[in-house]
């Protein structure tokens, strides 16, 4: 019997949870593409077919996470989920990602769901060009602009719009467009 149980435990696959699923992580806005945000080990003794990992879904719907990569290394199957090349995260736009994967073993499938929770990271503000529209062209100020007209409006992460203009007291637009002063 204790033989029996023995083939039983060599020849079956045997699939660890993805990470003990639900998983939470945290990771900062600042991070880019190509950041790792997760390994996840499996044990599976078959070997066809190949085991997989999959990334079937992502809560907001977005394209900032690549496809999970899985490895063999020292007898332990290793996933590794990285951010994406379109990835720019922002947490004050989503700051809860939810990703649904599945891991495949033999016959066995094992699924789980992989929270990711997006934290602030006041050091690293995201600047548009200097002076660039919202289509990204670049913006001519006439000679001619008078003093107190509106230039353009700066848009601030969780903050209202502010208007930026020149003020008389600060001297004109033209060369010394960093002397004018800030009004609201």
């Amino acid at each position: 019997m204790v033989l029996l149980r023995l083939l039983v435990f060599l020849f079956a696959p045997v699939v660890s949870d993805l990470c003990s699923l639900p998983c939470f992580i945290n990771v900062s806005e600042s991070q880019g593409p190509g950041t790792i945000l997760q390994f996840l080990s499996f044990n599976c003794s078959s070997y066809t077919p190949t085991p997989t990992l999959e990334l079937l879904n992502v809560q907001p719907p977005t394209t900032f996470f690549n496809p999970p990569s899985l490895a063999r290394w020292r007898g332990t199957y290793v996933g590794k989920l990285t951010l994406s090349s379109s990835a720019r995260l922002d947490a004050l736009m989503v700051n809860h990602y939810k990703l649904q994967l599945k891991f495949t073993c033999g016959n066995h499938v094992t699924e789980g769901s992989l929270s990711v929770d997006v934290q602030r990271d006041l050091s690293h503000l995201q600047c548009a060009g200097q002076f660039a529209s919202p289509a990204g062209e670049m913006i001519q100020v006439p000679e001619t602009v008078t003093p107190g007209a509106r230039l353009y409006t700066l848009l601030l992460p969780g903050l209202e719009l502010h208007g930026a203009q020149v003020s008389p007291e600060h001297g004109t637009v033209g060369d010394r467009m960093g002397a004018g002063g800030w009004r609201e």
